[in-house]
């Protein structure tokens, strides 16, 4: 969810001693194939071996009789170039943002300089302790305001440069820190380019609405919805846009294991992925507690999780509210996380693993559906029939969705408690300087 506080851009300032690595991830590839045709103008690295440009659909089993989807290379990236760097204007595909991030209580600052390629071909995206100095505009309390952050990341972002529409993406990637060890916030996502991350006024009753219907929710809490019977800036008209989220992974390090903490009633703790849908509208009414499993009737139908996952009980959505809207109750809209957590081991922290997404779009025959994999087990299947049967207008995203690489530090991920008041830092275990 987006959560806005503090805004602005940055100047770094070194700290006086060395900057303290916190840990990296490294991506070696990530291929984009679709049944659909795209230009090919250099969206394919020419170093992507021939064999790798057909892929078929894990799904369904093997010992199903239905025949495996079959699909088409039209986009990769083997980040196999020593050098490579992706600040803004520099780079075709990507780019690494230059920005403070104040979204989900943001402890870091992102800076292009921690996202690189190595001299092993591999994509780094390195996360710190250093300080930058930030000025800029609390928005929560209108006033400008200077902070300083105390931890350095990276993001990469395709928005407004490469997007697509169904089909099946896939990266191999070791994960940064230590399992063991909360704190980073790696993740792999996509994103509705209608909104882009990090600029929340951009998602205001945009994220992440997937629902073409015009409803007397949507009339008011939809951006672009389907009532609108003009096409304005060449929409389409009476047809809902928005941008849902589709989080390939999001993973939590930490040492609280299953059925204990937070993780009382559920046999998935620390460390975990968690692969979600994040939809609206949302269900309104009877919904599930936070930390409980969800009663008759207060979830969707088609869901499918693999072996060693579990519902995602600690996080059901979001109640979206804005400030200046003149009538909160007519505006104000749930959204939805559809999500299940599968149990990791330290290995995916010391070696790379394959995360793949499959995702079909909504058409006149089906109602399309979301797949995730795990070096090719099934984590998570959504149905879109579900979402069509419960009513509410929500659906699987039909929207261009662009790519997202970062790894965040936030207080609200799996984070280590904060520090004391007037913690003596020179005899005690915290860092009191971040």
């Amino acid at each position: 969810s987006y959560r806005s506080s503090i805004s602005g851009r940055g100047r770094k300032k070194k700290k006086e001693n060395s900057m303290k690595a916190l840990g990296s991830v490294w991506m070696k590839l990530l291929t984009i194939v679709s049944t659909l045709f795209f230009c090919r103008a250099d969206w394919i690295d020419p170093d992507t071996p021939l064999d790798k440009r057909t892929v078929q659909s894990e799904y369904p089993a093997a010992e199903s009789k239905e025949l495996p989807k079959q699909y088409e290379l039209v986009f990769s990236d083997e980040f196999n170039t020593p050098g490579r760097t992706f600040e803004d204007g520099t780079d075709p595909r990507w780019t690494a943002l230059d920005k403070n991030d104040y979204t989900n209580d943001a402890l870091h600052y992102y800076t292009p300089e921690n996202v690189v390629t190595n001299q092993e071909g591999e994509l780094v995206i390195r996360s710190e302790v250093a300080d930058t100095d930030v000025i800029g505009f609390d928005d929560v309390n209108l006033q400008k305001t200077h902070v300083t952050k105390h931890f350095r990341s990276g993001m990469m972002q395709t928005w407004n440069k490469f997007c697509f529409t169904g089909g099946v993406i896939e990266a191999q990637m070791t994960l940064p820190g230590k399992s063991e060890v909360g704190g980073l916030w790696p993740a792999f996502w996509l994103l509705g380019n209608l909104a882009r991350h990090t600029y929340v006024s951009s998602s205001a009753h945009i994220w992440p609405w997937s629902s073409s219907e015009c409803t007397a929710k949507s009339r008011d809490a939809q951006l672009i919805n389907g009532c609108m019977n003009t096409a304005h800036y060449g929409f389409q008209e009476r047809l809902g846009r928005g941008s849902p989220e589709i989080d390939i992974f999001e993973m939590q390090p930490g040492s609280v294991h299953r059925n204990q903490g937070p993780f009382l009633r559920t046999y998935v703790g620390q460390p975990f992925m968690s692969a979600s849908y994040q939809v609206a509208p949302g269900r309104p009414v009877n919904r599930p507690g936070s930390g409980y499993w969800p009663g008759p009737g207060q979830w969707y139908d088609g869901i499918e999780g693999g072996e060693g996952t579990a519902p995602n009980i600690g996080f059901y959505g979001s109640y979206n509210h804005f400030a200046y809207d003149v009538d909160p109750s007519k505006s104000d809209y749930w959204s939805d996380a559809i999500s299940y957590n599968k149990q990791l081991d330290q290995h995916f922290w010391q070696e790379p693993h394959t995360y793949r997404l499959e995702w079909e779009v909504p058409s006149d025959t089906t109602d399309g559906y979301l797949r995730w994999f795990l070096d090719k087990e099934l984590v998570l299947s959504i149905n879109g029939t579900g979402l069509v049967d419960a009513g509410y207008g929500a659906e699987i995203s039909s929207e261009p969705m662009y790519l997202i690489l970062n790894t965040a530090i936030s207080k609200q991920w799996g984070f280590p408690f904060e520090c004391p008041v007037n913690c003596p830092c020179e005899t005690s275990k915290y860092d009191c300087s971040s």
